[in-house]
């Protein structure tokens, strides 16, 4: 896969707060990168970073596997701040503004204007949109001139469930043409439904980053039940693979050590001469994993 972003051991300080602590990263071509954490734990500050708003005190970063330039920058669309545009101009006179700052040809607004589902309020002024559809042309503004690369800063902030639905609608029909995409959120549930990879900061830190898939992988709890539980939970606690054993009603509900499968576990028990009567796999969802690591890391 090409590396599209390579953050190494970035760091930033203002006065005694270290905002950001060695923080090192890839983001690969096609991911939905989402960065992940409360507020307060260093997203904004990176983001700021590696789009040279503001400079770090040590640390690298590259776009591209090369360093950042002004031809990099031109492949990057990006939202950091609330949607500004000028009130009283219409969204196609805004973005005809935005393609003048950027140098591209004014037929590249009709093209974002359908991807942002606008066309037909592009006549409409500013003032009239609700925050959705405001949010919705900040997108369309990021998209002028085909960007490889898309980052936003908290993109649902502020809406209702509605606009929030539409905004990871938008967000995924994108990141389904190829575009690159970095996200910061404090939300999980917006991590969890749009990206495809995560990295969760605390203070600056990385806890932990990869697949989110892998994150809901993590730590596997299993239900097993079978017609006698009382001689179950005993032949279970004889298996040094098992970190932890709670009894729910008819059910036990086991934690495993890092590389035991299901497999594992059955094979045991029928070797002790016990036949589960039900076995499944409960994942912990990526809220219950990122609160674990939070709490980890106190």
């Amino acid at each position: 896969m090409e590396t599209v972003l390579s953050i190494k051991n970035l760091n930033k300080k203002y006065g005694k707060i270290h905002a950001v602590k060695n923080l090192s990263f890839n983001v690969e071509k096609g991911n939905v990168f989402g960065i992940l954490g409360p507020n307060g734990s260093g997203k904004t500050t990176t983001l700021s970073i590696i789009l040279d708003v503001i400079n770090a005190k040590s640390g690298s970063y590259s776009w591209f596997g090369q360093y950042p330039s002004k031809e990099s920058r031109k492949k990057i669309g990006a939202i950091l701040e609330h949607p500004i545009f000028y009130p009283y101009l219409t969204a196609v006179k805004n973005l005809e503004i935005i393609a003048d700052i950027k140098g591209i040809k004014y037929n590249d607004i009709e093209r974002v204007l359908h991807t942002v589902e606008l066309h037909d309020r592009r006549n409409s002024k500013f003032k009239t949109f609700s925050y959705g559809m405001k949010q919705r042309l900040a997108i369309a503004a990021a998209l002028i001139g085909k960007p490889e690369v898309l980052i936003f800063d908290e993109p649902t902030n502020g809406l209702d469930p509605k606009g929030i639905a539409e905004i990871r609608e938008l967000i995924i029909n994108i990141a389904a043409k190829g575009i690159t995409i970095i996200l910061a959120s404090h939300l999980l549930d917006e991590v969890q439904k749009t990206c495809s990879h995560v990295t969760v900061l605390k203070k600056g830190e990385k806890l932990f980053a990869g697949k989110v898939n892998d994150v809901l992988n993590i730590s596997d709890t299993i239900e097993i039940s079978s017609n006698n539980i009382d001689m179950l939970k005993l032949a279970v606690k004889e298996y040094d693979k098992v970190t932890d054993i709670k009894k729910e009603l008819d059910l036990l509900v086991v934690n495993l050590k890092e590389g035991t499968t299901t497999f594992d576990l059955n094979n045991f028990l029928v070797n002790k001469g016990i036949i589960l009567s039900h076995l499944t796999v409960r994942k912990k969802s990526l809220e219950q994993q990122f609160l674990g690591l939070l709490t980890e890391n106190e």
